[in-house]
């Protein structure tokens, strides 16, 4: 089951419910919900481990935040190259916030980075 049924933790704008319906919405099939293509940490680990040099954003308080956390813990588990970044006090959304908050800012200059870092070794 996703992680955030299991650890959610209350949030203002994403409660459980909300999220639950974002995500009925998206994966209507519960039989759907593991597959790799909907969610990469259901991938074979043999899989896993040929994943690219990764850099996972993840937001202190996104209510999926865990799932980023353990998707990198494991991708580093099969020795693959991983940075996580925790942003402080961002919501899920912030991306999109990069004029208006500060966190928003170094969450989409540090992405940039890491995509230029990561054709720079191609």
């Amino acid at each position: 089951m996703v992680a955030y049924i299991a650890s959610a933790r209350p949030q203002k704008y994403q409660s459980l419910q909300r999220m639950m319906w974002f995500h009925n919405m998206y994966l209507p099939d519960p039989a759907t919900w593991t597959e790799p293509d909907n969610s990469p940490i259901f991938a074979s680990d043999a899989l896993l481990a040929k994943v690219l040099p990764a850099f996972i954003s993840i937001c202190e308080l996104d209510i999926l935040w865990d799932e980023g956390l353990v998707y990198g813990e494991k991708l580093k588990s099969l020795g693959v190259k991983v940075e996580a970044k925790v942003y402080p006090g961002a919501p899920h959304q912030i991306l999109g916030m990069d004029a208006a908050l500060k966190v928003g800012k170094q969450q989409a200059d540090d992405t940039i980075k890491a995509v230029g870092d990561a054709f720079k070794a191609a």
